[in-house]
């Protein structure tokens, strides 16, 4: 079937833009590998066999998306169909009322970490970005009916949607922290991570409520249409004249960017645009972090540990924000004045909303990051060379808490090789696995293999790290 949106931006707007977490931005495949760095980002309280230096950008880079309804293969499919996936019932009926995408980015700037007697010192910098959005079916089923889709039922009859409860949020920041690990005794290891956080850019965007009635032009002679005919049959402009389209909406748009934001117009103070100057572009918000971890030996073989990560918040810059909010009813009858902004246009479009600049909104200069908390267990065996054991996470994040469980089985005969396989059920729909390999300065996994199956979430990382200073001694050696 045609459509009259041929953008493929809409789509993928639509999906990745409107409905994004990352469930947690470390590797938990390699929470057991104690030659791995990564472990003591998962944990302050875990100390790895020796210290290390992760080179500038190359010594660590971390991806994670998920989604609560579409799976690896429908985002194939979008992407090599476009536009068509409003064609698509599969893909159609796999959207849930409410759908979340999460995405997370996190990339290692200089990090490295050194043993000291019973302590494990770490410094840390690197660049972060959490995106997390939310996106209700009414709206892709409005787009559907508006292309002429099921054409037969809908024809020359009023439709109505309920597209509120829809967010978009986004922050980006830069963070250097000083870790300390100690172990007090043989069996209990206890640390910290204070982190100072540089806020770079935010965006929030809130679509509280979008109510609309829609009619729907009629189709000459549909009934003696085939089936083939009413697929291809395409709305043309001049068909939407004369249609009623009565909406009730309220929503509000915040920006924070040194150097940039929403622009206005002068005469109606609507948005008519984003604007971003590179050489202005500088420190936005500031903040503080902290983590917390510990590590206990119950028996020998039997270890338990806890973590909370990202406590804290970060304070925006009142005068590098703009904000904006739409409050409208109106009932209107379609013609060519207005056919772009109601029907024509992109969905997304800011006309369609007609934002206005509101210097006296509710600002919330601050915003909590989004913290993890993790407990895990693990058993030992063959002289601690070869361990299993289980990570349960949950970070809370934007729009609704990510919770995982992720079975591990680790190999570690050395510092130069470790290796571990993991099952991570939740968040994957049960569809994929995790490995991890350390071997010499190179690591890499994910905890989301892709084998083909419609896997809900996928995440890697890749690094390299040079070992420095001597190993981890013995307790009763200190």
């Amino acid at each position: 079937m045609k459509t009259f949106m041929n953008k493929k931006f809409l789509v993928a707007a639509s999906i990745f833009a409107t409905a994004i977490t990352a469930q947690a931005q470390y590797l938990r495949t390699s929470y057991f590998m104690e030659g791995a760095s990564t472990r003591v980002q998962m944990n302050p309280g875990l100390q790895p066999t020796r210290g290390y230096l992760n080179l500038p950008l190359i010594g660590g880079f971390n991806v994670t998306a998920n989604t609560n309804s579409l799976g690896i293969n429908d985002i194939i499919d979008i992407t090599k169909d476009g536009n068509d996936f409003l064609n698509n019932n599969t893909l159609y009926n796999s959207l849930q009322q409410d759908n979340r995408f999460n995405l997370n980015l996190n990339t290692n700037l200089l990090s490295f970490g050194w043993i000291k007697g019973k302590n494990f010192w770490s410094v840390n910098a690197g660049l972060r970005m959490d995106i997390g959005a939310q996106i209700n079916k009414d709206m892709f089923t409005m787009m559907r009916n508006m292309n002429g889709f099921d054409i037969e039922s809908v024809a020359g009859q009023k439709q109505s949607y309920k597209m509120g409860n829809q967010s978009i949020n986004m922050n980006a920041y830069a963070e250097v922290g000083l870790g300390l690990s100690r172990r007090i005794t043989e069996k209990l290891t206890v640390g910290a991570r204070a982190k100072m956080l540089l806020g770079l850019a935010r965006t929030e965007v809130n679509i509280e409520q979008f109510d609309l009635d829609l009619d729907i032009p009629n189709v000459p002679n549909i009934e003696n249409m085939t089936p083939q005919e009413l697929m291809d049959y395409e709305f043309s402009e001049s068909d939407w004249y004369g249609k009623g389209y009565s909406y009730n909406a309220k929503a509000n748009v915040v920006t924070t960017l040194k150097g940039g934001g929403m622009t206005f117009d002068e005469n109606t103070n609507m948005i008519n645009g984003f604007d971003l100057d590179a050489s202005s572009f500088g420190i936005a918000g500031a903040g503080f972090g902290i983590d917390l971890g510990a590590s206990y030996s119950i028996f020998n073989n039997l270890t338990v540990s806890a973590a909370v990560l990202d406590l804290g918040v970060m304070k925006w810059n009142k005068n590098n924000t703009t904000m904006a909010t739409a409050k409208a009813n109106d009932n209107v009858e379609i013609d060519a004045d207005n056919y772009e902004q109601y029907i024509g246009g992109d969905f997304l479009s800011l006309d369609r909303f007609a934002f206005e600049k509101d210097e006296n909104a509710d600002y919330k200069s601050s915003t909590k990051l989004s913290t993890t908390i993790l407990l895990a267990a693990e058993y030992g065996l063959l002289n601690n060379k070869l361990s299993v054991g289980a990570v349960y996470s949950s970070r809370f994040v934007q729009p609704k808490t990510q919770t995982e469980l992720t079975f591990l089985a680790t190999l570690r005969p050395s510092n130069a090789f470790n290796a571990a396989i993991s099952y991570s059920p939740i968040l994957s729909g049960g569809k994929s696995f995790g490995l991890a390999l350390k071997l010499g300065p190179i690591f890499a996994g994910t905890d989301y293999m892709y084998f083909g199956g419609n896997s809900k979430t996928i995440n890697g990382f890749i690094g390299l790290s040079l070992p420095l200073g001597g190993k981890r001694k013995p307790f009763s050696e200190l």
